[in-house]
């Protein structure tokens, strides 16, 4: 009889210790409504207390200067990121960089830079701006291209391994150098320009991976085009279509199609610089999914690309006007779910993929405005923004990647779609998109309705 109570009470011991495992590691999906929630109001407080003054903003004639660096690995085979665990790199197809921006107008000096990554890394983020930002007496912008066949191990946490490749502390050295390069090289370089807004529409080249052939989508390039008095040209531009043209299985290094547009570009002489940034790629992928083979798809984009920025309508003026700004992101716990309504508990999810202070960056460049956002942010989101500007006869840039990373930002509506983008990678709860275009929509207004 002892015999058996020893060991039913040993079978309730275990069944204590996973029930009380189990309540330590997961819990339910929140759903209070945002404007319900603490985050919110401390957003809503930071957003009251942003004014912007024409003071800050306009000073004397623009300048910019810009310049590249390589960002190839010392040693091959190298890992790769994008896609998860995969073969490692075992030579480079074409060079990835770092492509950066300086602007200066007398008052604010603003360094916009763009790495060939497949995320601007996290951890990097904060060693940049410290070290960078006060040695250079400026603001720093980040982005990247996001494609998914550029070089990785530039993530130490948990879950780096499988995001992108292994840790490689020498490879972080080297981005962080020629960054610093890249900004040196830009100041070095500063002119008087003009500058000149495009937009022009490549639907083709993009489609709705989420929803399908029908569904809305962004089909703009946007960019920014710069000329010096002595007719040097270049240009930053931003798309919505996921740079993953090229398949998981492939086995070197490559910018993708942003790196091949850029070089076309050059090549035929639109511009001596080209630099390319993910915009709202959430949820968007290559408009020519079953063309064939990946390097079909990407020489296709790019021509598709190259031939609509060509054609873009340029017209250039000068301006003294240029603004720097980075607001702080507030947000609803982590909310990594494993199914609809079950997700692992904060403290699992920083323990795996680390903890940040996300946040939104400005710049104001003429009567352009760009938004870093630290994500994957759908282009389904972009048309109350672009209103906004269009209302203050203004423009819009979005660019994600921004140093920080919360995952996708796609439709509400989706929210519980058993899909990657919506189950898996949207990492801070429901209602994000409502919430951050809500956001978003305060910060434009702020930047164009100026305080005297």
């Amino acid at each position: 009889m002892n015999y058996i109570k020893k060991i039913l009470k040993a079978f309730l011991i275990i069944i204590l210790i996973a029930v009380v495992t189990v309540l330590a590691v997961f819990t339910t999906v929140d759903r209070t409504p945002y404007k319900e929630m603490p985050y919110y109001a401390s957003m809503s407080a930071t957003l009251d207390s942003f004014n912007v003054t024409e003071d800050e903003v306009i000073a004397d004639t623009l300048q910019a200067g810009w310049f590249k660096v390589a960002l190839t690995p010392d040693i091959l085979p190298y890992p790769l990121a994008g896609y998860g665990l995969r073969e490692k790199a075992v030579r480079v197809a074409d060079t990835t960089f770092v492509r950066t921006f300086v602007f200066d107008n007398k008052k604010t000096r603003v360094a916009y830079v763009c790495l060939d990554l497949l995320i601007f890394p996290p951890d990097l983020k904060d060693r940049v701006r410290k070290a960078l930002e006060e040695k250079y007496h400026l603001h720093i912008y980040l982005t990247a291209t996001h494609t998914h066949s550029a070089p990785g191990g530039w993530e130490p946490k948990i879950a780096g391994k499988f995001l992108a490749g292994e840790y490689s502390e020498a490879y972080v050295d080297l981005l962080f150098n020629a960054i610093e390069k890249s900004i040196e090289g830009s100041i070095h370089k500063l002119a008087i320009v003009q500058q000149s807004y495009i937009r022009v529409a490549a639907p083709s080249a993009v489609h709705n991976r989420l929803k399908g052939v029908d569904a809305p989508k962004d089909n703009y390039i946007r960019g920014l085009k710069f000329k010096t008095k002595k007719g040097e040209e270049a240009c930053l531009f931003t798309f919505a279509a996921h740079a993953n043209c090229l398949d998981s299985d492939i086995t070197y290094i490559s910018a993708d199609y942003p790196g091949e547009v850029s070089s076309m570009l050059e090549k035929n002489g639109w511009a001596s610089f080209v630099s390319y940034a993910a915009g709202a790629v959430g949820s968007h992928g290559p408009g020519f999914p079953l063309i064939g083979s990946a390097t079909k798809q990407l020489d296709t984009i790019s021509k598709v690309l190259v031939a609509k920025l060509m054609e873009a309508p340029v017209d250039y003026s000068y301006t003294s006007t240029l603004y720097y700004k980075r607001i702080p992101l507030y947000l609803r716990e982590p909310h990594l779910r494993l199914q609809k309504d079950i997700r692992i508990r904060p403290w699992v999810f920083h323990t795996i993929l680390g903890s940040d202070q996300p946040d939104i960056q400005i710049v104001e460049i003429g009567n352009t405005v760009l938004l870093g956002m630290p994500c994957d942010y759908s282009g389904e989101l972009m048309p109350p923004l672009e209103k906004i500007c269009s209302d203050h006869n203004a423009q819009l840039i979005l660019s994600g990647f921004n140093g920080g990373y919360i995952g996708y930002i796609t439709d509400d509506a989706c929210y519980d779609w058993d899909r990657g983008e919506t189950m898996d990678m949207n990492w801070h709860g429901p209602y994000n998109a409502a919430y951050l275009t809500e956001v978003n929509e305060r910060i434009l207004k702020k930047v164009l309705v100026r305080d005297m």
